[in-house]
């Protein structure tokens, strides 16, 4: 594997160092996004514009109806945290631009995969309390503490995402990047990805998350659905299915089922608090913070950052107006992995099964909402748009704007010199 990594390495060293900075750490993750911030603007002073797809265009669309929503509500942090937003659409504006051929996509893949599971080896160190929980600064850092403590969390692992149900989510899609490498490639290397993957499969299933498990499920039905073929394909669908029902008959043997009555009742009891909340502002919402900073004679449970639940988030925080501008990017989303299957692209089947994953863990948390994870999502749905603009043939194939000047800057440099 050493080779691939150099290989890797060779192409985009600004791009795969910014990634050790995403896996590694919850808050050194948003350097790599500082940097593409100012670069995006600095390259749109001297009149370089890039491919906008419905993704971006979409987040832009976020950014402008959150920051509405928080000046409407009257409320700083919602108005602070919407530029969350112009922060994501910048990311996506990048990776429409910079990933647009299935052999780079895989590179980005691969090297995630790799970085994973060294993030996953801290998690079997907290595991095992080879790492203990103490709370100390460099703990903080780089995830391997959870900073919002509560009971439920104390003994979970947390990986390198600070929060047990962000590492699940980030594991969980992970597992299905190994799926497809594990069919892809042969011999030695193979052997490697599988032993990878069940160390995946292992770290997620250590951080207790019902929810990502629910998603992973549903990812690897998408996953099998899509790129399964005839008896194979039928295979993959009975074992999911064998598995499903397991997971209903026998709650107990998965992790933490002995508490899934319990739970279910304290997520009904936000969902009805947070149905509640939209009710009252059905149109507008109540801004990205409204949740966790609404007045008790409104919201009468706990203190939440969101709803556990994608779809009831948005209708709470942004109205329905957001919820609409939301439904219209997952519409266009769907059109393009439908075309992109139509003209054959190898790739389709791992990025709607990854899409799967975050929207079955979405109907029982908000992980997006982590900087890590909210990044890996937003990239991923990004790709499909610039992957559909390059097998299109619309347009000409789109080389990063900002990486192919910073190379020329380079080669400048040195003929002058």
């Amino acid at each position: 594997m050493p080779d691939v990594v150099i290989m890797i390495l060779k192409r985009d060293t600004a791009v795969y160092l910014s990634m050790i900075l995403i896996v590694f750490s919850p808050f050194l993750a948003l350097l790599p996004v500082v940097l593409l911030f100012f670069n995006y603007f600095r390259y749109h002073r001297e009149g370089d514009f890039g491919y906008r797809g419905t993704w971006s265009l979409g987040l832009l669309l976020l950014f402008v109806w959150s920051l509405f929503v928080g000046i409407f509500n009257h409320h700083m942090m919602s108005v602070v945290a919407s530029f969350a937003f112009l922060a994501l659409y910048i990311i996506s504006f990048f990776a429409q631009n910079r990933f647009q051929s299935e052999e780079d996509i895989e590179e980005l893949f691969l090297y995630a995969f790799l970085l994973t599971i060294g993030s996953a080896l801290f998690g079997v160190f907290e595991n095992f309390n080879i790492i203990n929980r103490d709370p100390i600064w460099w703990k903080y850092l780089f995830g391997l503490c959870t900073v919002i403590e509560n009971e439920e969390n104390l003994l979970r692992i947390t990986g390198t995402f600070g929060n047990p149900n962000l590492a699940a989510s980030w594991y969980a899609v992970m597992v299905l990047v190994g799926c497809y490498f594990a069919e892809r490639k042969s011999g030695r290397k193979r052997v490697s990805i599988i032993i990878g993957t069940i160390f995946c499969v292992a770290v997620l299933i250590m951080t207790e998350s019902r929810g990502a498990l629910v998603g992973l499920f549903l990812g690897l039905f998408i996953y099998a659905f899509v790129f399964g073929q005839g008896k194979s394909r039928i295979m993959r669908f009975l074992l999911l299915l064998c598995g499903f029902v397991l997971a209903l008959t026998y709650p107990t043997w998965f992790p933490r089922g002995d508490f899934l009555p319990s739970s279910i009742d304290l997520r009904q009891a936000i969902w009805e608090n947070c149905f509640n909340l939209f009710l009252k502002k059905p149109v507008t919402g109540w801004g990205l913070m409204g949740i966790y900073f609404a007045d008790s004679n409104v919201y009468q449970y706990l203190r939440i950052l969101h709803a556990h639940n994608v779809i009831l988030s948005l209708m709470t925080m942004l109205g329905s107006i957001g919820l609409a501008i939301f439904a219209w990017m997952e519409w266009r989303l769907l059109q393009d992995i439908i075309f992109l299957r139509e003209k054959k692209c190898r790739l389709v089947p791992l990025l709607a099964g990854i899409h799967a994953i975050f929207i079955g863990h979405g109907l029982f948390d908000f992980t997006m909402m982590g900087q890590q994870i909210g990044i890996l999502f937003i990239a991923c749905s990004a790709i499909v748009g610039g992957l559909t603009r390059s097998f299109s043939g619309v347009f000409p194939k789109y080389r990063n704007i900002l990486i192919e000047k910073n190379r020329l800057h380079h080669i400048n440099k040195k003929i002058s010199s």
